[in-house]
């Protein structure tokens, strides 16, 4: 699974992190931060691929979920010893997008959600959401750079 950190394409300077339990984007300024930011994509880097986003540095074992109870925010979840079959299949598809081509910037990345097919991992406020797109800040908004990862272990 290629390990990667994404930032943002309209805000350079935030990255995508976890903040144990939200997702945000913010500027990376502590080691902390850098292992907050580094991910895992577990498909492949080309369009159209699915996957999900997950941690690479320790803390290992979560994802990042949309929560249709939190208006569609974007948040860390353990999803490893899922022992509830109904829970694991939920969580796995809230968690699975779409690598597509940046409709503002094609030579950038959108991960469109599987589950909900209209709404793309977005930032609004600093903090992420999947919602849909259409007007050109959303857009902007919805577009990410893949950078290598900011950090590579714990």
């Amino acid at each position: 699974m290629p390990k990667l950190s994404l930032f943002s394409n309209d805000l350079p300077d935030y990255f995508i992190i976890d903040h144990t339990g939200d997702a945000d984007i913010a500027k990376i300024e502590t080691d902390e931060d850098r292992r907050n930011a580094t991910f895992e994509w577990t498909g492949r880097i080309r369009i159209g691929e699915t996957g999900q986003l997950r941690r690479a540095i320790e803390p290992l074992g979560f994802c990042l979920r949309i929560a249709t109870f939190d208006n569609f925010r974007i948040h860390s979840k353990y999803f490893e010893g899922i022992r509830d079959p109904e829970v694991a299949k939920e969580v796995r598809e809230d968690s699975t997008y779409v690598l597509q081509a940046a409709e503002i910037d094609p030579n950038q990345f959108s991960f469109r959600s599987v589950k909900f097919p209209d709404r793309f991992i977005r930032h609004r406020n600093y903090q992420l959401y999947a919602e849909p797109v259409r007007f050109p800040p959303e857009l902007q908004s919805a577009c990410f750079r893949i950078a290598a990862p900011l950090s590579v272990g714990f």
